[in-house]
């Protein structure tokens, strides 16, 4: 079985960033804005990400992503808790998303749709502090769209599990997407996609995984927009 045939909830965090909030023309949220996605929304960060053409235009949207390793209870520091990151693509039906916050009805289509949740391997981790100085980019086509680190989060990691676990309860299994820098965009079929992490010891046996001054690609995607 491969690792996201063991995951068992999604969660995802909306305007983390506060430059990524003003940039949709969004209010920076006084709480964590929490969504979640399906399984069969996971696909894996390498070869072809099949999007549906039906939809209308799609963003990426990259984010760092947590996994949950053991059963959340108040107090339980959040370092016990996590027991691996990866770097994952939020895909967003934008057009979809905008028509149906008009009308006021909940957007799990433009958010939900299988193959949304694009998500690279993890990665141990050892601490917080080590989580809080990595960097996260995302290239499109050869040129960076999107950089961000975690200790530029308007709602830490620390924060997010401790609402999650209160409010959602999180368990061995569950994965939490935390949130998007600025710079999202659409995709067009045929842009080739790089996901790129900095601040992680490198894995030398990692295939296809190239490093320049501590920076590794941990995910390459070609856009395919599918017909139906």
């Amino acid at each position: 079985m491969s690792e996201l045939d063991w995951i068992r909830n999604i969660y995802c965090v909306g305007r983390n960033y506060s430059l990524h909030a003003k940039e949709l023309g969004n209010e920076v949220p006084q709480e964590p804005i929490i969504f979640s996605k399906p399984t069969h929304a996971l696909r894996p960060a390498q070869g072809t990400a099949l999007l549906p053409g039906h939809l209308g235009s799609i963003d990426y949207e990259l984010e760092l992503v947590v996994r949950i390793s053991s059963t959340y209870e108040p107090g339980k520091p959040a370092a016990e808790l996590i027991d691996g990151i990866a770097l994952g693509i939020d895909w967003t039906a934008r057009d979809i998303q905008t028509r149906l916050k008009a009308n006021r009805h909940p957007w799990l289509l433009a958010k939900g749709f299988q193959g949304s949740a694009i998500l690279s391997e993890f990665r141990d981790i050892s601490s917080l502090e080590q989580i809080a100085e990595l960097v996260f980019s995302l290239k499109v086509n050869g040129q960076t769209v999107q950089s961000g680190s975690p200790k530029d989060m308007i709602f830490s990691i620390e924060q997010l599990i401790a609402y999650i676990g209160n409010n959602f309860g999180l368990g061995a299994g569950d994965i939490i997407y935390t949130g998007t820098p600025a710079g999202v965009g659409a995709v067009n079929h045929g842009d080739m996609l790089e996901l790129k992490l900095a601040g992680l010891p490198e894995r030398p046996a990692d295939p296809g995984a190239a490093s320049t001054r501590g920076e590794i690609t941990v995910g390459r995607l070609e856009v395919v927009f599918s017909n139906s």
